[in-house]
């Protein structure tokens, strides 16, 4: 038994060692990396008044060719621009150690985000039984350059990744302890993160109540901790409530970005789909003039929906349903694009590193040589779209092998198959919910959890081999 927990902690060792210096070096390597602004960026820093800085160049205008390495205090508030998010938080922490005037490097905000996911992870891991998997799920979604890269930018997605990170960490402690002493500070890191994800990005607060259900099943099911499961649930679902309530806060940036989406999703991504595209258009409760605008993307010149189409303003994607049974491809041919849009697991449209900078390209060379979500990329588009619909697909198998097993299945395997099927899940719920939420647009960022997803499931998948094999060599 004690050679068992120290082989434990060896491994564990092991990974979060590698976690954290990689992590190092992708911050303080010579060479700056992170997207550049495609002017979402004016979303948090009106919130804040801490800007992206580029000399000479307007702080509320995209650069989307390459980012800036600096950021400029000037305490300039522009509510109506403002996008209220859990993820304001690190930047108002930052600025609270700033004076007005202050440019400082890019890298003390991304030192700030990845040192807090590092520390929380820790801490909870620390306090677990079962370290090994949790430590090898943060090295994982840690050193994966796509992912640090969000720390040196001012888009919501890096606490999306983090809370997300820190979920499933916290969960799966908590169903591996079964019956023992939950450390109530894992609890209190495990509550940080269902705000942190319920309030980063509306797209994600449903995520969010999703990953809570079938946690609070297993773990109200299977350990002794009932009330605690039933109390993160309702947490979950209040965060939602707070999530909406924000939203009515972001009242008119929410309206501009609804209207863009509903553009994208229905006239630009699902009807050009449709076979028959009057009867589609009956389907969604439009009129027929609504027809001239099929095809374009609200970016589009030629798109003039807010006058020739305003009812799609007004449209409800529950109508999606009826479609997608009378028009099947309407469904699938949408998700089959967007997977090859995403492909690449990042936003390429935007540069990474700063003009003639030769040590950033140095060292994105090299990071993206290591990296695992450059080896899935190379995968031909229609392999990679067969292999993602069944790593989907057996996520329900492996939910309901939960969801019926006896309660005495094996707590190890229960926890794999846990790991399998939320992964299934989370890469479903970004592919569905990005291209039915925002069309094509953006497509690698908006499914930012993805690729966290497929390595839920690949390392839910290679321990399960794992134990089996253990099994087998046991007899």
């Amino acid at each position: 038994m004690v050679s068992s927990l120290r082989n434990k902690n060896i491994i564990s060792g092991f990974f979060l060692t590698l976690t954290a210096v990689y992590c190092m070096f992708f911050l303080y390597k010579p060479g700056f990396i992170g997207y550049a602004n495609n002017y979402d960026f004016i979303r948090h820093s009106s919130c804040i008044g801490l800007w992206s800085y580029i000399p000479g160049h307007a702080k509320v205008s995209a650069h989307a060719t390459a980012p800036s390495a600096q950021l400029l205090y000037d305490a300039d508030i522009l509510v109506d621009n403002c996008l209220y998010s859990s993820d304001n938080i690190t930047s108002y922490i930052l600025t609270r150690f700033l004076s007005v005037g202050d440019i400082i490097s890019f890298n003390v905000l991304g030192s700030i985000k990845i040192l807090l996911l590092l520390s929380l992870s820790f801490l909870a891991i620390s306090f677990s039984k079962s370290k090994v998997v949790p430590s090898v799920i943060l090295f994982s979604i840690l050193t994966e350059w796509i992912y640090l890269a969000y720390a040196n930018t001012l888009y919501g997605e890096f606490s999306v990744i983090s809370a997300f990170t820190l979920i499933v960490i916290c969960t799966y402690n908590l169903l591996y302890e079964k019956n023992g002493k939950y450390p109530i500070l894992q609890i209190v890191i495990l509550i940080i993160a269902i705000f942190w994800l319920g309030l980063s990005k509306q797209q994600w607060s449903y995520l969010n109540f999703l990953l809570l259900v079938i946690a609070f099943w297993l773990i109200y099911h299977r350990t002794a901790f009932k009330k605690t499961a039933f109390i993160l649930l309702c947490l979950s679902i209040f965060s939602i409530s707070a999530s909406q309530i924000m939203s009515k806060n972001n009242l008119i940036i929410e309206a501009s970005i609804n209207s863009v989406n509903k553009i994208n999703t229905f006239l630009y991504t699902v009807l050009p789909e449709a076979k028959n595209k009057k009867k589609a258009l009956e389907v969604l409760g439009l009129p027929e003039r609504c027809n001239t605008n099929i095809g374009f993307s609200s970016y589009h010149p030629d798109q003039n929906a807010l006058t020739n189409c305003p009812e799609v303003q007004d449209v409800s994607r529950a109508k999606l349903l009826k479609l997608f049974i009378q028009d099947p491809a309407t469904l699938f041919v949408p998700l089959v694009k967007f997977t090859e849009e995403m492909k690449l697991f990042y936003p390429d449209y935007l540069g990474l590193t700063t003009a003639d900078d030769t040590h950033a390209f140095e060292k994105h060379k090299l990071i993206k040589s290591f990296s695992f979500s450059h080896i899935i990329s190379k995968i031909n588009s229609s392999v990679f779209f067969i292999i993602f619909t069944i790593l989907f697909i057996s996520s329900f198998f492996t939910g309901l092998f939960l969801l019926l097993s006896p309660k005495k299945t094996s707590l190890e395997l229960s926890s794999y198959m846990y790991l399998l099927t939320i992964g299934g899940l989370t890469a479903g719920y970004s592919i569905v919910s990005s291209v039915f939420g925002d069309g094509y647009t953006e497509a690698a960022k908006h499914a930012v959890l993805f690729l966290g997803g497929v390595y839920l499931q690949i390392i839910g998948l290679v321990f399960s081999l794992l134990l089996l094999a253990r099994l087998v060599f046991k007899k």
